[in-house]
């Protein structure tokens, strides 16, 4: 659905007059295509059981024909026109995806890098997944807005502030790991991240990468304090939620020039006349109450309950956040706020509550296979 979102911009369509295939190679266009298709390989891959679907050929075809269903319905955007180089980009995307995914994953159980996949699917480290396609969404969404990427670079600090943390936790499990590690990952990371925020603003997006990098590498440092629990998922979060709370009222009031004396309450979502232009604002908001959903979970994780148990605690602070979210909306957001956007960011959260559920569980099976005399 991001990709989707990304490549479809701006959401004005119409019968073509005539078929527009642009055959000159954009640099940063492709390898913004590259960069989106990198975690659909990666996952595509992940996600695969049998011998034959695991083949990065599988992986690089269904890149290749999702790439070229959003290239032909671009077609019928005026301000578009197809490009075979997105198209030959996403299968690049989705072949690197793939094989980060196979020399990450593929020998966890026998080679001396098991420890270190294990790691990589810690339910900490799968928030700091979650916050890639947040960091796009929110890019993209500042176009024509550049200030607006202040709220991108809190995201990009928050996972900065949780790979230092894991990078601090687990420091005795990795005493080979050079010093410039940290640094590394954090970099890859946020460059990723903030590739489409470099079409609004290359410079701020340059000096994000820079700050996320420093930030991951000071707070991972050898010399920091150790956490002093073993379960040390509850301190990097409350390390890293002023940033999210920064970000999830600042995205809901953006640009916070109104404000109203009666709140503004609407049952539906806000349109405008190009009617599709609140697709990517809406999606940005369904990606943030997933990872507050996801967040909130894991911060009741140490009690080990089932979702069923759980749900209901999670679902209040869900409810209450989003709630002040919606509240702040309706006194200082521009189109106020609205009951079927609540009702939907309280799915969107409900669902990432289940993944850190479903991450959960699999890390202590990956974890038993690891250690069998456990």
């Amino acid at each position: 659905m991001l990709i989707s979102a990304l490549m479809l911009l701006p959401f004005e369509f119409e019968w073509p007059a005539t078929i527009r295939v642009d055959w000159a190679l954009s640099p940063v266009s492709a390898l913004a295509v590259v960069a989106m298709f990198v975690p659909y390989g990666f996952l595509t891959h992940r996600a695969r059981t049998s011998e034959f679907g695991r083949q990065l050929v599988v992986v690089a075809l269904s890149a290749g024909l999702l790439a070229l269903l959003l290239e032909a319905v671009q077609l019928f955007e005026p301000a578009c026109s197809a490009s075979p180089w997105h198209v030959l980009s996403a299968v690049v995307g989705s072949v690197i995806g793939g094989w980060l995914n196979l020399r990450l994953h593929g020998g966890a159980q026998t080679s001396a890098n098991a420890h270190h996949s294990l790691l990589l699917q810690l339910p900490l480290m799968g928030l700091v997944y979650l916050l890639l396609p947040l960091m796009w969404a929110s890019g993209a969404a500042a176009v024509g807005d550049a200030p607006r990427l202040g709220l991108t670079v809190c995201v990009g600090l928050m996972g900065a502030s949780i790979l230092g943390s894991i990078a601090r936790a687990t420091r005795a499990f990795t005493p080979d790991r050079p010093w410039w590690a940290v640094s590394a990952v954090a970099c890859t990371w946020g460059a990723m991240g903030m590739l489409p925020a470099a079409r609004v603003d290359w410079l701020i997006s340059l000096g994000a990468v820079a700050l996320i990098t420093v930030s991951a590498a000071w707070r991972g440092r050898w010399s920091a304090p150790q956490f002093l629990e073993r379960r040390f998922e509850t301190p990097a979060l409350l390390a890293a939620s002023p940033l999210m709370v920064v970000y999830v009222i600042g995205a809901a009031v953006w640009p916070g020039q109104s404000f109203r004396t009666l709140p503004l309450i609407s049952i539906g979502v806000p349109t405008t006349d190009a009617g599709l232009a609140l697709v990517l604002p809406i999606i940005e908001t369904g990606i943030a109450a997933t990872i507050l959903g996801y967040m909130i979970a894991e911060f009741n994780g140490r009690s080990e309950a089932s979702f069923r148990k759980s749900s209901s605690r999670v679902l209040f602070w869900v409810s209450l956040t989003l709630l002040t979210v919606e509240m702040s909306r309706s006194v200082f957001g521009f189109e106020g706020a609205s009951v079927i956007r609540f009702a939907l960011s309280l799915g969107a959260a409900t669902y990432g509550a289940g993944l850190y559920h479903l991450q959960r569980a699999h890390i202590k099976v990956v974890a038993d296979r690891l250690n069998p005399e456990r």
